[in-house]
Order: C-alpha cells, then structure tokens, then sequence
C-alpha cells in the first residue's frame, strides 16, 4: 500500500484537509498522513476548516499537527505539497523525496492534461503517478499552476475557496488513479 504525505505550513489547514480528503477518495489504495514544514504542533484544525469538512461528512476534530522531518518524508512514496515553497522546504528536509514530491497542482494538471498512468490496477497507476508527472512536465510547462492559498486566520469565505481548490484537486488526481488516464 502507498504512503502518501500532504503537506503545508503549520499542518492545521490545508494539509490536514487534503489528507482527509485523499483517505476518503482512495480508500484502501493509500495510508495518508500529512506534516507542517513550521508545523503548529499538537494543535487542531480551525473550525473554518472543520466547517468545510464537516459539510462533506468528514469529522477531522481529531487531528492534531505535526512537525515535517526526514523520517517522515523518506517514509513517504508520494509528497503533495500545496505550494511550490512547500514543495522546495519538503524536498530541503528529504533531499531523497525529490522525485516523487509535487504540488496538488501538479498532480491535478497532470491528471486535466492527459498525462498517462501505466497500470492495471489503481494501485499500480498510483505507484506511477511520479514517472508520469515527471514525463509530463514539458507539457505542465506551459501552465500557471496556482498554489493553494493559506487561509488561517482569514474568513470562511477564504477557507471556502481554499478548501474548494483541494476538494476539486484532490478528485480529480483520485479519479486519474482510478481510471488511469
């Protein structure tokens, strides 16, 4: 089974609900867990946040968050970083996660731009997503990928959009994986 690392900065918002959302999406495909590169340790995720998950069934009142190390990324098969800095500061803390570190913009124009999965099982198309994305990068090239924008401590609506930008990713990279192509 695939490990999968989500992460963002203070590992409350935006990781914790592409961590959630990627449990719910892959199922027994993956174990998903998520870390803050200046991560607010121990503390949970903002209501806000709760509020956007909780309106799609998920409860996320028990995560709590946790520091990113070299441990945790080498353990990790796919890293999804939310912003390209996050995606430099992972790579910084686990220099030999580079080649299967992206953005969940990455990874969701990869899977919009018909980058192709090798694989007969989604688990197997899953174990590829680094050779396809990295093959498919000339293409991704020629796109401005948005980073997620960090909504602590703004408004809902911020949270909204924050939270709308991952769901949408997030299914779009699962239903790649499912379908492969």
């Amino acid at each position: 089974m695939a490990a999968i690392l989500t992460v963002c900065t203070g590992n409350i918002c935006r990781s914790p609900a592409a961590e959630l959302l990627l449990v719910r999406e892959l199922g027994d495909l993956a174990t998903v867990s998520s870390a803050g590169t200046h991560a607010l340790v121990g503390h949970g995720i903002p209501e806000p946040m709760v509020d956007e998950l909780a309106a799609d069934g998920i409860d996320a009142r028990t995560h709590r968050g946790r520091l990113l190390t070299e441990p945790i990324m080498r353990g990790s098969d796919l890293v999804i970083a939310m912003t390209l800095e996050h995606r430099q500061l992972a790579v910084q803390t686990g220099p030999s996660a580079l080649k299967r570190t992206f953005t969940l913009a990455e990874l969701a124009a990869s899977a919009g731009t018909g980058a192709t999965l090798v694989g007969d099982t989604p688990a197997a198309r899953l174990a590829d997503v680094p050779r396809a994305v990295a093959a498919h990068r000339h293409v991704l090239a020629g796109y401005e990928l948005d980073d997620v924008p960090d909504p602590y401590r703004r408004s809902q609506e911020v949270y909204h959009d924050a939270y709308a930008l991952i769901r949408g990713a997030v299914a779009e990279f699962a239903d790649w994986v499912r379908a492969g192509s």
